[in-house]
């Protein structure tokens, strides 16, 4: 191995696998046999910076498993120089100081691509439960109701998609299977309606043209500075009062709050999260008492297929980079 080590053992540390997916994982066991490697792992997440230093202290490999573990640019320089690489499970990396990690030469890599299916199958069925009300039907029927009422039928729809990404396309390719009409934000203003392909029924628009024009809103974007709380007041005020919303990209990217009005006062129909501010849901959040959304506990992405693909992916980042090589690399 090529990576220097402290004491000729390279530690690795998960300080946050909670709910636990490394822990008892074929791929986790695979590390663990690595010669000269030892591995640590916590099933509960650091409540706080000095629990997740008191961790990672003496690490060389950090295998950061949720994006609420904030890697700060504090942190780092409490860990470094032991610490050389720091491996995400996931995509988003906007939880990890990237200045300070190029700055104090701490490689960051991640796992594209693994989830891209089992993330926008997730977010078409939310789309599809809210449209035909399953929660709250299954609710009335096991006590004892029948209820009639009318659902709403998305073939013939416009779903809106913010975010071009893999996912994004994913999903506009299956939403397209079931007969909807598909505009497409890359969140430029300046973009004109083109059809980006002319064999779908896909179109670019702008983000405020797809604000106003969507049946449904599926969010796919990325955590930036110019994203975050993306959708807010303004946001939501535009939408149709029929509109849907879809969120299982980064919580952070809707202003939960302005969320919460423009469900509690219908000035859209309903909403689905995967994704929240604070993970888990606080379960006095006004979110949990409002019977026009639906919530599921950040787990578009687990499948046991992506589930075996991501967690191997993460342990050969790691086995790449000890033996001297780096792929996907972030930053």
């Amino acid at each position: 191995m090529k990576s220097d080590a402290k004491d000729g053992v390279f530690r690795v540390v998960v300080p946050d696998d909670d709910p636990a997916v490394f822990a008892g994982s074929a791929a986790m066991a695979r590390l663990r046999r690595i010669p000269n490697v030892e591995v640590k792992s916590f099933t509960d997440r650091p409540n706080n910076p000095y629990t997740l230093i008191d961790r990672i202290s003496g690490a060389h490999t950090l295998i950061v498993a949720r994006t609420t573990t904030k890697v700060t640019n504090t942190i780092l320089e409490s860990v470094t120089p032991q610490l050389k690489h720091i491996a995400i499970w996931g995509t988003a990396a906007d939880h990890i100081a990237l200045e300070a990690t190029r700055r104090l030469d701490v490689v960051v890599t991640n796992t594209p691509n693994t989830a891209t299916v089992a993330v926008a199958e997730h977010a078409l069925a939310l789309l599809m439960s809210l449209a035909r009300k399953i929660p709250q039907l299954d609710l009335r029927v096991r006590d004892g109701e029948w209820p009639g009422g009318q659902l709403t039928q998305l073939a013939g729809k416009t779903l809106g998609i913010v975010g071009t990404g893999a996912v994004g396309i994913r999903l506009a390719r299956i939403a397209e299977g079931i007969g909807m009409r598909i505009l497409m934000s890359s969140l430029s203003e300046s973009s004109k309606a083109t059809s980006i392909d002319e064999r779908s029924n896909r179109t670019e628009v702008s983000f405020s043209e797809l604000l106003a024009s969507a049946d449904a809103i599926s969010v796919h974007a990325r955590l930036t500075p110019q994203t975050r709380s993306m959708f807010g007041p303004a946001e939501f005020s535009r939408m149709k009062p029929t509109a849907l919303f879809v969120n299982t990209a980064r919580g952070q990217l809707v202003n939960s709050m302005a969320l919460a009005e423009a469900l509690a006062n219908e000035t859209i129909a309903g909403a689905a999260l995967d994704v929240f501010d604070n993970e888990p849901l606080d379960r006095n959040s006004v979110l949990t008492r409002l019977p026009n959304v639906i919530l599921t506990p950040h787990i578009a992405s687990n499948t046991s297929e992506a589930l075996t693909v991501s967690l191997n992916m993460v342990v050969d980042n790691v086995v790449d980079f000890l033996q001297g090589r780096v792929r996907h690399r972030v930053g």
